[in-house]
């Protein structure tokens, strides 16, 4: 008669499934909040986003010296995740605009209290779940309930991570035009789901209450023997952990001892694997958000991205789970979690070498900024005819009617001045020009980029404006921005509102409020919605002009040029002094296939060999000490982000996919001569082994072979 799964098993899925949503549709729009939201540059967003993930992982220990030692696993499940719902509603304050509190200052309590909740719980829910089957004979389904386990995960991830966004986009509250306090709020909602329905699973869970602090004694065995062992220079052991058997005497407890700590020295080169794996919500983020999201007619929004993992991962852990597995299991192939591990990590680099060269590719749409102590100056021709510019380090240079000329990177110490000299025909279309030749001096300053008009006055002198420097950052939320520059009489700028129209039915208006500067006024960026936009310029009650602005695409950067001359408006016309995002955002599918599988092999084999490899009393510690890499790897993000070895984004990517290769390799070395031990069995003195009895012995001494990975 085939086994059954445990009812209460059913219940801590449905639990791990609301609680995976919650966190991860908070995740998924956690970098952009800081970011969009509370106005922090990238690099301090994304630090603040790893501190988070690290502390995730690193109250793990907090939470498994609670459940071996003192509360068990169902109350220390229960109670951490009463102060995990405390944060989600701090962080659905802390969203809400009009709070009088200070935002930050929310966010970091609400963050914290999220960290110390999830945290909490994480070394308990699998093995809560695992404490429910009885072993050896429901070793089968065990290993079973780990692939499902990690199906709810991805799952509730995958919902999350999909409708998250989406309330925070296609909602507008507060005055924005996106709801952050919904997209917090309703994560918020699923996490009271979560704590209700593991409550209400309670009378069909087998609990398990410590019987002594587990903790202290291993705790205290530890440094017993590492203060006897530094002591005593004449008696030799086998083991740094026999040095203690004179003070605890109990064989058991040594043996349990050597099996974690061999374990959890396997678990040291893995943190570089999470130190990947985890940037998907922060520098991946980012670099979907510098890309074309235009997709069937749709739009997608750069953390929706992330949601390309956990459903890639949904499809391929049954085909993984029920074919790929067993059949490599028929040729002895990959059948140690191990195995699996070490080829996931390899896959991992080759996520991140894609990513390096994707962003290689995005970097050529990149604006050109200055280098350090350069300059750059963009002309523009609004003049009817072709002119001649002549600089010192060009040279003369041809420009058009109504075209744009880039001067880059100009030496800038100190703000050099160059000598820059316009020459013009004396017919310049419709108009008869007063001078030919206009000098003038450009003052350089260290990396600013500025705008000069060439242009004509009311007495038909060609003459040169400079505008206010161009603001080359693209906007954080994506949306195209533009500026309009109106060139005229200052006299009349009192009498003028410019205005654009959204041309697909929205009916926005953006009036500009213009700040006289001589015969040049300059508006402040606007950031609009994609789309096609048409301008009215109102010059008197009864003289308006209408013109077409070319499309606003996201990422871009425009400038919309105004010209009056003689009391009426002869000249408008748009420049794209950024180009928008160009690059689609489904580029990011082979990387995200590839952390995919990565994850599959790495994430779920790891997890069952934490579990099946720990000794009954101490399986906490080793997932506690496997959700511990996850924070160390976190560490080493902030770490190099800090460092800042490169200007370039693609070589971190890189650098990321070579350590992870060199510690795979370290981890293949340190894999050969661990040997797999036997799972315990719940409480009997014989396990079953093809239906004959073989007494209990120690699981040190109960060994299968060395887990090779040449074998």
């Amino acid at each position: 008669m085939a086994e059954k799964y445990p009812t209460s098993v059913f219940c801590i899925i449905a639990t791990e499934f609301c609680e995976r949503f919650s966190f991860c549709g908070l995740r998924t729009i956690l970098s952009l909040y800081l970011r969009n939201q509370l106005l922090l540059s990238e690099n301090t967003a994304t630090i603040i986003y790893h501190v988070f993930i690290m502390i995730c992982y690193v109250v793990p220990i907090a939470g498994a010296v609670c459940a071996d030692s003192f509360l068990g696993r169902y109350r220390t499940i229960l109670y951490f995740s009463l102060i995990y719902l405390a944060g989600n509603v701090l962080m659905c304050l802390a969203s809400v605009p009009s709070s009088n509190t200070s935002r930050m200052l929310l966010t970091s309590f609400g963050l914290g209290l999220i960290a110390i909740g999830t945290g909490g719980i994480k070394p308990c829910v699998a093995a809560f779940g695992g404490d429910q089957f009885h072993l050896p004979q429901q070793q089968e389904l065990l290993q079973h309930f780990f692939s499902i386990f990690y199906f709810s995960i991805n799952l509730g991830g995958f919902v999350g991570m999909i409708l998250t966004p989406i309330l925070r986009k296609s909602v507008t509250c507060f005055g924005e035009d996106t709801c952050y306090p919904l997209g917090f709020g309703f994560p918020a909602l699923l996490m009271l789901l979560a704590l209700l329905m593991f409550m209400l699973g309670k009378p069909f869970y087998r609990l398990k209450t410590p019987k002594e602090n587990v903790m202290l004694k291993f705790i205290q065995c530890t440094l017993y023997a590492v203060s006897q062992k530094v002591k005593n220079k004449t008696v030799k052991y086998e083991h740094w952990l026999d040095y203690a058997k004179d003070k605890f005497p109990d064989n058991k407890l040594i043996s349990d001892m050597k099996t974690v700590f061999a374990v959890l020295l396997l678990f040291a080169p893995l943190p570089i694997f999470w130190s990947l794996f985890d940037q998907q919500g922060s520098r991946w983020t980012f670099q979907a958000s510098r890309m074309d999201g235009s997709a069937l007619g749709s739009q997608i929004l750069p953390d929706q991205m992330q949601v390309i993992n956990p459903a890639i991962v949904l499809v391929l852990i049954p085909i993984f789970d029920r074919l790929l597995y067993p059949l490599l299991n028929r040729i002895h192939v990959l059948e140690c979690p191990l195995h699996r591990m070490a080829v996931g990590g390899i896959i991992a680099g080759a996520a991140f070498l894609s990513a390096g060269i994707l962003e290689l590719v995005l970097e050529t749409t990149y604006p050109d900024i200055p280098a350090k102590n350069r300059a750059s100056f963009n002309f523009i021709n609004t003049l009817p005819c072709d002119i001649l510019i002549n600089s010192p380090v060009n040279g003369m240079q041809a420009l058009c009617a109504s075209m744009l000329y880039h001067l880059k990177n100009l030496p800038a110490r100190n703000n050099t001045t160059y000598n820059i000299m316009v020459e013009a025909p004396t017919s310049c279309g419709n108009l008869e020009l007063e001078n030919e030749k206009f000098n003038f001096e450009l003052v350089a300053a260290a990396l600013q980029i500025d705008t000069i008009l060439v242009t004509v006055n009311s007495h038909n002198e060609v003459v040169a404006y400079v505008t206010e420097p161009i603001d080359f950052k693209r906007s954080l939320n994506g949306k195209p921005k533009i500026r309009i520059v109106y060139i005229g009489n200052a006299e009349v700028f009192h009498n003028i509102t410019i205005s654009l129209a959204n041309a697909e039915g929205l009916n926005d208006v953006y009036f500009v409020d213009y700040k006289p500067q001589k015969h040049m006024a300059v508006s402040a960026y606007l950031e609009l919605p994609p789309g096609e936009y048409t301008y009215l310029v109102k010059c008197r009650e009864n003289e308006n002009l209408y013109g077409n602005v070319t499309r606003l695409e996201l990422g871009g950067i425009y400038t919309l040029v105004i010209r009056q001359h003689l009391d009426k408006i002869d000249f408008a016309k748009v420049y794209t002094m950024s180009p928008p995002n160009s690059i689609p955002m489904t580029w990011l599918i082979p990387q995200y296939f590839l952390i995919s599988i990565a994850e599959i092999m790495f994430g779920i084999a790891g997890l069952e060999f934490s579990f099946t490899q720990a000794p009954k009393c101490l399986k906490t510690v080793t997932i506690a000490g496997w959700y511990l890499s996850v924070a160390v790897g976190n560490f080493f993000v902030i770490v190099i982000t800090q460092a800042n070895f490169f200007r370039s984004q693609a070589y971190e990517f890189f650098l990321f996919a070579i350590l992870i290769v060199v510690d795979m390799i370290v981890f293949t070395e340190m894999a050969v001569t661990y040997k797999i031990t036997v799972p315990e069995p719940d409480s009997s003195e014989f396990i079953l082994l093809n239906e004959e009895a073989i007494p209990l012995l120690e699981p040190a001494s109960m060994l299968a072979n060395t887990c090779s990975l040449y074998s």
